[in-house]
């Protein structure tokens, strides 16, 4: 089971956020972890609000292509 954001402690966070940066090839300074963590724990949070949220297919934010057959089209030029 993943770990909720929410039950992380700001060292668990910290040693998080080295690891993810370190597997980018972008270690980060403990200056930079200390100045980044509010804006990552607030991320993470806001992640897990919306995990918690039950969101319809209809709600999702994708494209939609279709294919139109040749000659000229009802709702005017495209």
């Amino acid at each position: 089971m993943a770990l909720k954001a929410s039950d992380m402690t700001d060292q668990e966070l910290k040693e998080l956020m080295r690891a993810i940066a370190k597997a980018n090839g972008r270690p980060l300074s403990e200056e930079r972890i200390e100045a980044d963590l509010p804006a990552y724990e607030g991320f993470l949070l806001a992640l897990e609000r919306m995990d918690a949220h039950t969101f319809a297919q209809e709600d999702e934010p994708a494209f939609h292509f279709s294919l139109r057959p040749p000659g000229p089209s009802k709702g005017g030029s495209r």
